[in-house]
């Protein structure tokens, strides 16, 4: 009973994330059925966006995932920020790192969401996101930076690691530019 549910959660959330690659999920489901369980709480860990505008969430999730991983994980960022109508565009400049041709916060959060996932200092960036949305703006782009991380490394662990793969934005496609 408990694989027949998690197999509709695991379609259901395949379809919603964009038909994206999902075996190490599936391979979690067959062998530790309960983890699966578990680790689909992750979310709400999270919570839900309430403080950052969209573009401003998504470009900091999308940052820690690009650290992490440039494949499935960071297609589905994409994915994520393109159902919350964020820019198309802005998130192919995100993905190239060109942030003068992305809105200012979104790039602010962006590379907020990158050094924290480097482990570097992001004081000074810190700071600039606590004077537009407060303590709990850091917080919320906190959350949604770990939670970014947390899913490459259980797929890395299981074995499901992917080279680098062309992101789609629409109809284009594009490669995500990790920093050296």
């Amino acid at each position: 009973m408990l694989k027949w549910f998690l197999t509709r959660a695991l379609d259901a959330n395949r379809k919603a994330l964009g038909g994206v690659e999902m075996d190490w999920a599936y391979r979690l489901r067959d062998v530790a059925p309960w983890q699966l369980l578990r680790f689909s709480l992750i979310k709400t860990v999270e919570g839900p966006r309430r403080i950052t505008p969209p573009s401003v969430y998504h470009a900091a999730g999308l940052a820690a995932a690009m650290v992490e991983d440039c494949g499935p994980c960071v297609q589905i960022h994409v994915n994520l920020a393109l159902k919350d109508s964020v820019d198309a565009h802005s998130l192919e400049a995100l993905l190239r790192r060109d942030f003068a041709r992305c809105e200012a916060e979104a790039a602010l959060a962006f590379q907020f969401g990158d050094a924290v996932a480097r482990g570097e200092d992001a004081s000074e960036l810190r700071d600039q996101i606590a004077a537009r949305w407060g303590e709990r703006g850091v917080i919320e782009l906190s959350f949604t930076i770990a939670t970014a991380r947390f899913y490459p490394a259980v797929k890395r662990g299981m074995g499901y690691a992917r080279a680098c793969e062309k992101i789609k934005i629409g109809s284009t496609e594009t490669y995500a530019h990790k920093a050296a």
